[in-house]
């Protein structure tokens, strides 16, 4: 007689996600490391690396026009804003004052100096300083403040002498030096056509009468002849001559690097749409004299300079790419014999460019800038070499490459994140979180409306382009986890885990997440494979807490420790598996320390 044998059960097995990276749109879902996500929104890493719900925003002010600029004080208290046409300063507590109403009303940037805060708009170069009196902030055209270059020096009164200072952009105004001979009154400046400004003279630093002036000559006349200078310059002249076109040059401006070698001794201006291969240098630690000959074209105007970036001693200038040339220049640093500060250039290879001016910034010493193909990392010198710059958004591009507009993205480094904003999504590199091929690690946000961004009295700021003043809430705050008043719906989801065999069957037994504790917190456990979703589990997983109090959720929970609890939903004949948990509750914070999968392995799938 022939017995029969009961089928051994399978043995319980359990796949432990304990550790979490970004996510990773790139590749297929049952491909991506268990770490890694191919599906997650409004989460982050927390220091420990474990995923936590980002904190919510709120709006500070409204203005009536659309936000383009926002940046910080150079004395780190209060801000500036770019409304519409309008500057407004405004305090800590709120307080806001125009500064000025002619703006351009388009996206603006800003660069600090000497504790002045410099803004190109595209229209004006502008400085915001504080008074004459010290006690309130002004804004003021640079061109009406810059440095008065002394352009002829030790000149004889008919002319002549020795060129000295180069003009200065910004300004017609000019200096003119010369050496009295004791009987000549009339000098010849070293300019012809003169502006019908008033022309002073001074001798020995003494102010004199000028008692004629000859403006299509360029000869002064003045009351009584100075004294014999006897070699040297007793006599100076101040004029104004003014070249059409040359103030247009720096105010039409959009960005500035500032490099100097070892120093940022000047700026480098660019982003002047009449001459976008073209940049123009400062003066030494000076940002009102731009001289006419401080100016570099790199490459051909097919190709526009986007932005700057600084690695080690040396600037890298990138341009927009195509058109077959370079897009990238590597500038240095170098004393001439004679004294000066000379800045070569070397070309670089031919790559991504950039196509936004707001998206470089340096994320634990690696420069990043926004290019049509993801977000690109400088990585050394050797700009003229492969692979010197490369792409670190691998795992967004996907994601990144549907983004309409994205020459009006911005992004800002905060806190070792890089943000990175664009048609109410934020797109944010974990400087602290390296992935396996070395890149930092991306996170996806969305109900984020900035189209600029600051990082003001350690807060991360943005401004929308309905004329919000937005500011992201630390996690201790109160209502720290809502948009304003709407809540946040954050999950992150399992890579499809075939789950050791992918020719045979699973039965799931049973989900288990950890949670971080929190006195009011909950999550949502949603199961898919081929046949769609389905809803394990929705869950309250609060701490007992007077603050939030509420007996139709009460707890009697009241150790703060990790928080595990089961869904005890069986899944049956999966041959492929996944796990999306998150939260979408209003003002919830949400935790994941682990996530825990029990199952068995059935039969081979026919």
């Amino acid at each position: 007689m022939r017995s029969y044998e009961f089928p051994y059960p399978e043995t319980e097995q359990q796949t432990v996600v304990s550790r979490f990276g970004g996510i990773d749109c790139r590749t297929h879902p049952t491909k991506v490391s268990l770490s890694r996500s191919p599906d997650m929104q409004n989460m982050i890493c927390d220091q420990n690396d474990f995923l936590v719900k980002r904190t919510g925003w709120r709006t500070q002010a409204q203005f009536n026009a659309p936000i383009y600029g926002l940046f910080a004080m150079p004395d780190g208290i209060g801000c500036a804003v770019h409304a519409g046409a309008k500057l407004y300063f405004r305090t800590p507590d709120g307080t806001q004052t125009e500064l000025c109403a002619d703006m351009n009303e388009a996206f603006s940037q800003s660069f600090t100096v000497k504790g002045v805060l410099y803004l190109m708009d595209g229209k004006t170069y502008r400085a915001v300083r504080k008074s004459s009196k010290n006690t309130v902030w002004e804004a003021v055209p640079v061109s009406g403040t810059a440095y008065v270059p002394t352009t002829t020096i030790s000149a004889a009164p008919t002319g002549g002498g020795t060129s000295y200072e180069a003009v200065n952009l910004l300004t017609p105004k000019r200096i003119n030096t010369f050496i009295g001979d004791g009987t000549a009154t009339q000098f010849k400046v070293d300019a012809t056509g003169l502006d019908e400004t008033a022309v002073t003279a001074e001798v020995n630093g003494s102010a004199v009468t000028v008692s004629a002036v000859n403006r299509s000559t360029g000869l002064v006349t003045l009351a009584a002849a100075p004294a014999n200078g006897n070699g040297l310059a007793n006599v100076s002249i101040a004029f104004a001559k003014t070249v059409s076109g040359h103030a247009d040059k720096i105010n039409k401006c959009r960005f500035a690097g500032l490099y100097g070698g070892k120093n940022d001794t000047r700026v480098f201006l660019s982003g002047n749409p009449d001459e976008p291969d073209c940049d123009w240098q400062s003066g030494l630690y000076d940002p009102t004299y731009f001289p006419d000959t401080g100016y570099t074209r790199m490459g051909t105007d097919a190709s526009a300079i986007v932005g700057y970036l600084k690695q080690y001693e040396s600037q890298v200038v990138v341009k927009s790419g195509g058109a077959q040339e370079a897009t990238s220049y590597l500038r240095t640093y170098m004393m001439a014999d004679d004294g000066s500060a000379l800045y070569p250039l070397k070309q670089g290879a031919q790559g991504e460019g950039a196509i936004s001016s707001r998206c470089f910034a340096v994320l634990n010493d690696l420069p990043l800038y926004l290019s049509a193909r993801g977000v690109q990392g400088v990585y050394g010198t050797a700009v003229a070499e492969q692979r010197t710059i490369r792409s670190v958004s691998d795992a967004i591009v996907p994601k990144l490459s549907q983004e309409t507009d994205l020459q009006s993205a911005c992004a800002v480094v905060f806190e070792g994140k890089y943000y990175l904003a664009v048609n109410g999504h934020i797109y944010v590199a974990d400087g602290s979180l390296t992935e396996e091929n070395g890149d930092p690690a991306w996170f996806f946000w969305v109900n984020v409306p900035a189209q600029c961004l600051a990082v003001l009295n350690g807060h991360l700021w943005f401004g929308t382009a309905d004329g919000r003043l937005c500011r992201f809430a630390k996690s201790e705050e109160e209502h720290a986890y809502l948009d304003d008043t709407a809540a946040i719906a954050a999950y992150w989801r399992t890579p499809t885990m075939p789950l050791s065999d992918w020719s045979r069957f699973k039965t799931v037994r049973d989900v288990i997440p950890t949670l971080m504790p929190h006195s009011r917190s909950g999550a949502t456990v949603k199961y898919e494979n081929e046949n769609g979703v389905q809803l394990a589990l929705s869950r309250n997983m609060d701490l007992f807490s007077f603050r939030t109090l509420d007996f139709s959720r009460f707890s009697f929970r009241c150790i703060p420790g990790a928080v595990t609890y089961r869904t005890r939903w069986k899944q049956h004949r999966s041959p492929l598996f996944a796990v999306r948990i998150g939260n979408d509750r209003p003002d919830e914070p949400f935790g994941l320390l682990a996530l825990t999968i029990r199952w068995t392995q059935g039969q081979t799938v026919i």
